[in-house]
């Protein structure tokens, strides 16, 4: 592996649970990954509370456990209730990587490219720059989409239906931009080893997009009533934090920054970073995001020549990768090992299996009314809690 090494104990940030394994910034651990879960029971004055197995209210179904005394949440543990097995042993890596882009399809960019560029360093794979940038062009382009659907969910929630229906005309919108570049709008098809099945010669009408933008954000902002129910909810500040929601509590946590396998440091981009911890500070980073990704893009559009494809040279049909990308919902990583360039062994590290442990960290002494908002705001995809990978 080129970007990682196997070590006794890893040192920096621990990122989370790979296979049976820690992975950390660098370094990937050779003991398994203990982690302790706990069952809420209920004490003296308080009942359990089951919210779900339902879809109301929550976009996806999971069934909460809620230790209650009538009104404040004493304690809360969760049950995904969708379990999927994705065998992806044998399979070669075209046809591996048409499962990989199906895990969580708001988020196929994320999850294909990670897999490849961890197939790419098992195989020694020579990658190609504008390939490169291009792969940034993607995640980027899925990070404004999908920070557009949290912030949407939030105001739904809060009741604001004309902000509601502006942010989901947004997202119509990028999602046609994507699809005029890509011809998918999930970016189904595209993403092949070293190369890239898109023109991204109308990149930039996404500034269009981000000014629509910028009127509603800067409307939300001014919004009382919207404010009012995110500053002080759910406050988490923890060093096991990624993505948004660490960036919120002050922490600069960013695999474009720290995990230099994607050329962003050829990019002028800054680390958004909010220090109240609340769902209003994860809210206000994503805002900015989006903006700050525009910003990126722009700059990618004059990197970015044409719709030219790269020859492929594998050195090795052996070999054991693993890669790590940002996600909109922080980081995401894949390892690999290949024999004869088929799977062997594959193990995912899922930004959505830590955000839902630090939300129900968050989400303990707020009050019921609170919930949706809190958990709306960390942007968690039930859809990748029960992915196992075979």
């Amino acid at each position: 592996m080129k970007y990682y090494k196997w070590s006794d104990k890893g040192n920096g940030r621990k990122i989370g649970k790979i296979g049976n394994y820690c992975l950390y910034e660098k370094e990937i651990t050779e003991e398994k990954c203990e982690e302790i879960s706990e069952t809420p029971r209920p004490g003296y004055g308080t009942f359990k509370f089951v919210f779900g197995p339902s879809a109301g209210g929550l976009l996806e179904t999971i069934k909460f456990n809620i230790i209650t005394n009538g009104e404040d949440i004493i304690n809360i543990s969760y049950e995904p209730f969708k379990t999927r097995i994705i065998e992806v042993s044998g399979l070669n890596i075209e046809d591996a990587t048409l499962k990989i882009e199906r895990i969580n399809a708001p988020f196929t960019a994320s999850h294909t490219i990670a897999f490849l560029l961890a197939v790419e360093d098992a195989l020694e794979i020579e990658q190609d720059y504008e390939i490169q940038l291009k792969r940034i062009a993607e995640i980027e382009l899925e990070r404004i989409r999908n920070h557009l659907f949290v912030i949407s969910r939030l105001t739904e929630t809060a009741s604001l239906n004309v902000p509601t229906y502006h942010l989901l005309s947004l997202i119509e919108k990028t999602n046609r931009l994507i699809g005029k570049m890509c011809g998918h709008r999930y970016f189904f098809g595209v993403n092949k080893i070293n190369q890239i099945e898109c023109n991204f010669d109308s990149l930039l009408k996404i500034i269009y997009i981000a000014k629509e933008f910028k009127q509603i954000f800067d409307g939300l902002i001014e919004s009382r009533i919207f404010i009012d129910r995110l500053q002080q909810n759910g406050i988490v500040k923890d060093e096991t934090s990624i993505g948004p929601a660490a960036r919120a509590s002050g922490f600069e946590y960013d695999a474009r920054k720290d995990f230099e396998i994607l050329p962003y440091k050829d990019l002028d981009f800054t680390v958004i970073k909010e220090n109240d911890a609340d769902a209003f500070a994860r809210f206000l980073v994503r805002g900015y995001e989006i903006l700050e990704s525009t910003r990126i893009l722009v700059e990618l559009s004059d990197k970015i020549n044409g719709n030219k494809k790269e020859k492929v040279s594998t050195k090795n049909k052996d070999g054991e990768g693993l890669a790590r990308v940002e996600s909109p919902s922080g980081d995401l990583a894949y390892y690999v090992k290949i024999n004869n360039e088929k799977i062997n062994t594959i193990y995912l590290l899922s930004p959505s299996l830590i955000n839902i442990k630090l939300f129900v960290k968050s989400v303990k002494k707020t009050i019921f009314t609170d919930f949706p908002f809190n958990w709306e705001s960390f942007g968690i995809w039930i859809s990748e809690l029960g992915v196992i990978l075979k």
